[in-house]
C-alpha cells in the first residue's frame, strides 16, 4: 500500500508528465497547422499546369499546380539581374499531407525536373501522404536563358552535310561563341551550390519544414549538395547512378565506358548461347573499329517519309553510339548482336537503337555551367594525359576535346572549397548503383557512401545507368521515404536481379521463359 507522501509524489509527478505531453503535442499541432496554412496559402497562388494534346502524362499534369518563383542570379548582388525558376508541385492524395514531400532532382546535368513525371508517377504511393514537388534547376527547362544548341531543323541540315569529327567539334564551339555574346545571362552563376540554394528557398515558400530527396546521376550530386548545406531541412536522401563533384568529367568516361563493355564482353564469351553465336566477338570488336577510322557508306531509311538516306559512321559515332546503348538494362542485351552485325557491314540496328536511348533533352549552357565550374576545376593535368593514353574499348575523343576546349572559354567563378568535401550528414541515404553502369559505376557509390554514416548502398546486379523503374527498387525507395530509416529496410529483393538474356537473333534470346 503506497502512503500519503508517495502517493502525493507520484500524483505531482503524473501531472508534470501529463502537462509536458500535452504542451508538447499542442506545439506539435500547432507547428503542423501552421506548416499547413503556408502551403495551403502558398498553392493558392499556384494555377493549373500548362498541357497540350502532346503532353506526356496529361492526366497527371491535370492533378498538378505549377508556378514560377523569382531569385537573383548573383545572391551577392540581390539588385542585379533575377530569373524565374518553374515549380510544379503535385499535390498528395491526402487533404493533410504530411511537412516532408519529395523533391525529385534531375540528372544532365541540363535536364529539367519537370521532365520527371514519369518517376513521379512510379512514387505514386509516396503520393499518398506527400506532395512531390519538381523545381526546374537554373538554366535549364522553358525558362532557361541558355539557347547553345543547333534548333532541329539547324541539325537536320547538318546531319545531312555528314560533317567530320573537326568539322563537328569546330561547329560547336561557334555555337557556343555566338550564344555567349547574345544570352542574357551571367552562366557562372549557373552552378550546383546557387542552385541548391534556390530548391531550399522554394522548400521555404511553400512552407515545408523539411524534404525528402530522390536524385539519379547529376541528380545525386545535387542532392548530396542539399543535404551539405541544409542537413537540419533533409528528412531522407535516396541517390542512384551516383556522381559526385569528384568524378570529374571528362577525367574516367572512357575508363568507366569501357569496363561496361568489356564486362559484356566477358559475359558473353561466359555464356554458351551467346559465345556460340558469336564466338569472335571480341576480336570482331577489335576489327570493326580499326575499320572505322576510315567512314564507312550507310543507307539509312527516314521514317518521316521512307526515303533513303546515304550517309557515313565513323569510330567516334559508333563509340556515342555504344556509350548511349550501354546505359540501359534492356539494350546492353543487344550489344553482341550489334557489334557481330556491325562487323558484318550491317550499321542500322546500331543506329536504330541509339536513336531510342538517347540521352534526354540537356541544356547545353547548364551543362557547361556545371561542368566547367565543377568537374573542370579538379582535373588534374598528369592524369587527364595519363587516361587519354590508355588505350580503352570505347573511346571518347569528341565529348573530351569538346569540354576541353569549350570550358577554356565559358564563364567561370571559384565553387566554395567546402562543396568538394565528401558529404558526412548523419540524415539517412539510401544508394543505389547499376553493376554495369558506364559512366556512374558502383564505385562512385561506394566512395559517397563510405562517408555518410548513416547509408546503405545496394548494387544491382546486370543494371546500367539507373535503377528506378523496377517494382523491386520502387517499392524499396518508398518504403525507406515512408520510414525516414533504413533500419530495418528489406532489401532482398536485389538479390535477386541478374543480367537479362544476350540476344543472339534480332527476334530475341534463345531462351523460352524470357
Amino acid at each position: 500500500m503506497i502512503s500519503p507522501e508517495p502517493k502525493r509524489i507520484l500524483a505531482v509527478l503524473l501531472l508534470f508528465l501529463t502537462t509536458s505531453c500535452q504542451q508538447e503535442d499542442s506545439g506539435d499541432a500547432l507547428a503542423r497547422q501552421a506548416y499547413l496554412d503556408a502551403r495551403a496559402d502558398t498553392l493558392a497562388t499556384f494555377i493549373p499546369c500548362a498541357r497540350s494534346a502532346n503532353t506526356p502524362l496529361a492526366a497527371l499534369v491535370v492533378e498538378s499546380r505549377c508556378s514560377t518563383y523569382n531569385v537573383p542570379e548573383n545572391y551577392d548582388d540581390p539588385e542585379g539581374r533575377h530569373i524565374d525558376l518553374r515549380v510544379m508541385v503535385i499535390p498528395s492524395l491526402t487533404d493533410l499531407p504530411l511537412g516532408d514531400p519529395l523533391f525529385l532532382l534531375a540528372g544532365g546535368p541540363g535536364q529539367a525536373a519537370t521532365d520527371l513525371l514519369p518517376i513521379a508517377q512510379a512514387f505514386g504511393r509516396v503520393r499518398t501522404e506527400r506532395d512531390i514537388v519538381l523545381v526546374d534547376q537554373r538554366g535549364t527547362g522553358e525558362l532557361s536563358p541558355f539557347d547553345c544548341q543547333l534548333d532541329e531543323s539547324e541539325a537536320e541540315a547538318l546531319q545531312e552535310q555528314d560533317p567530320g569529327f573537326e568539322e563537328i567539334l569546330a561547329i560547336q564551339l561557334e555555337v557556343l561563341r555566338e550564344c555567349l555574346d547574345t544570352m542574357d545571362a551571367d552562366p557562372a552563376y549557373y552552378t550546383t551550390d546557387i542552385a541548391m540554394r534556390d530548391l531550399d528557398a522554394i522548400r521555404d515558400w511553400i512552407g515545408y519544414p523539411e524534404i525528402n530527396l530522390w536524385g539519379a546521376s547529376y541528380g545525386s550530386r545535387a542532392a548530396l549538395a542539399y543535404l551539405q548545406a541544409y542537413p537540419g531541412k533533409t528528412r531522407a536522401v535516396i541517390i542512384d547512378a551516383i556522381a559526385p563533384p569528384s568524378l570529374s568529367l571528362p577525367l574516367y568516361n572512357e575508363r568507366d565506358a569501357s569496363a561496361s563493355l568489356q564486362q559484356i564482353l566477358d559475359d558473353c564469351a561466359a555464356d554458351t548461347t551467346c559465345s556460340t553465336a558469336f564466338p569472335d566477338l571480341a576480336a570482331h570488336y577489335t576489327a570493326l573499329i580499326e575499320h572505322l577510322q576510315m567512314p564507312q557508306p550507310v543507307s539509312m531509311l527516314d521514317d518521316r517519309d521512307f526515303s533513303t538516306v546515304e550517309t557515313t559512321i565513323e569510330a567516334y559515332e559508333f563509340f556515342n553510339f555504344i556509350r548511349q546503348i550501354l546505359y540501359s538494362r534492356e539494350a546492353q542485351r543487344l550489344v553482341p548482336l550489334i557489334i557481330e552485325q556491325a562487323w558484318q557491314g550491317n550499321y542500322r540496328p546500331v543506329f536504330a537503337l541509339a536513336s531510342q536511348y538517347a540521352e534526354a533533352q540537356i541544356n547545353q549552357g547548364m551543362f557547361l555551367s556545371v561542368i566547367c565550374n565543377e568537374d573542370y576545376t579538379l582535373l588534374d593535368a598528369n592524369l587527364l594525359a595519363a587516361e587519354q593514353g590508355r588505350d580503352y574499348l570505347v573511346e571518347s575523343d569528341l565529348f573530351n576535346r569538346f569540354i576541353l576546349e569549350a570550358c577554356a572559354i565559358w564563364p567561370g567563378r571559384e565553387v566554395p572549397v567546402g562543396y568538394f568535401e565528401p558529404v558526412t550528414a548523419d540524415r539517412p541515404v539510401l544508394v543505389f548503383s547499376g553493376a554495369l553502369d558506364p559512366v556512374t559505376p558502383p564505385v562512385w557509390g561506394e566512395l559517397v557512401s563510405a562517408s555518410l554514416p548513416n547509408s546503405q548502398h545496394l548494387v544491382l546486379e546486370g543494371f546500367g545507368h539507373g535503377t528506378v523503374f523496377t517494382g523491386c527498387t520502387i517499392s524499396l525507395m518508398t518504403d525507406f521515404i515512408e520510414a525516414g530509416s533504413l533500419a530495418g529496410l528489406d532489401t532482398g529483393c536485389v538479390g535477386q536481379f541478374r543480367r537479362r538474356p544476350f540476344f543472339v537473333t534480332p527476334g530475341g534470346s534463345s531462351l523460352p521463359d524470357d
